[in-house]
C-alpha cells in the first residue's frame, strides 16, 4: 500500500460516508483541451462555492499534479498527496484511491482522466456526473466530433464543453451534433472563482 492511499485509509478510519456524495469524471478528446484546468476550476467551485469537502484524483500518468504540489502546495507534501485550499489533491491515482475516498468523509470526488487515448473510458462512464471536455480548434475539431458521435450513437449522457474555438465553430458543432455544447469560461487564475464562473457551474450544480 502506497503513502497516498495509507493517508486516506487514515480519513476513512475516523470520518463517516457522507449520505449525499458523487464521483465526478472528467475526461478529455484530446491532449491539450483543458481537463486539469476544468477539473481544479470544479474543485475551487464546489469547496470554496458550495463548501463540499473535495478529493481530486489524477487517474493518468501526465505528472500534472506533481509539478502543481511543488509549486502551489504550502506546507511540505509528501510525494503523492497535498492539500490547497479546500481541496485534497492525489497523484497516480487509481481504482484503490477512489474508493477509500469514498470511504473518506468526502462529498465529491472529482477524477481527472485524462484523455480518452488514455485508456480510462470505463472507469469515466461509471462516474454520477461525467464532463467531456472537446476543442473546436482545426487540428482537434475532428477527433471532437467523432468522439461525441459515438457517444450519441451509443446514448450516453455526459456534459460536453469546449474552452477553444470560435463561437461560430460551437454553434456549428451543437447542430451537426443535436446536443448542447457549453463553452467554459476564461480563467487566467485557476483557483480564483468570479462571478462568471459560478453562474457557469450553477447550470451543472
Amino acid at each position: 500500500m502506497n503513502r497516498t492511499v495509507k493517508k486516506v485509509w487514515k480519513l476513512s478510519s475516523s470520518r463517516k460516508m457522507p449520505v449525499n456524495q458523487e464521483i465526478i469524471g472528467i475526461i478529455g478528446t484530446g491532449r491539450g483541451v483543458g481537463v486539469t484546468h476544468f477539473t481544479v476550476m470544479t474543485a475551487g467551485y464546489l469547496g470554496g462555492v458550495l463548501r463540499k469537502r473535495c478529493a481530486v484524483l489524477e487517474w493518468n500518468s501526465h505528472g500534472d499534479f506533481r509539478n502543481m504540489r511543488k509549486l502551489c502546495a504550502k506546507e511540505q507534501s509528501q510525494a503523492g498527496s497535498f492539500h490547497i485550499l479546500e481541496a485534497d489533491y492525489y497523484e497516480r491515482a487509481g481504482i484503490d484511491t477512489l474508493l477509500l475516498c469514498k470511504k473518506s468523509g468526502y462529498q465529491a470526488v472529482i477524477v481527472d482522466y485524462g484523455t480518452v487515448r488514455d485508456g480510462n473510458l470505463e472507469e469515466f462512464l461509471r462516474c454520477d456526473r461525467q464532463f467531456v471536455l472537446g476543442s473546436l480548434s482545426e487540428w482537434q475539431m475532428e477527433t471532437f466530433l467523432e468522439f461525441e458521435r459515438k457517444g450519441k450513437k451509443a446514448e450516453k449522457s455526459w456534459k460536453t464543453l469546449v474552452s477553444f474555438g470560435s463561437e461560430e465553430a460551437r454553434k456549428n458543432a451543437e447542430k451537426k451534433l443535436d446536443i448542447p455544447i457549453s463553452r467554459i469560461p476564461v480563467s487566467v487564475d485557476v483557483f480564483a472563482v468570479t462571478g462568471e464562473i459560478i453562474g457557469f457551474y450553477q447550470q451543472f450544480f
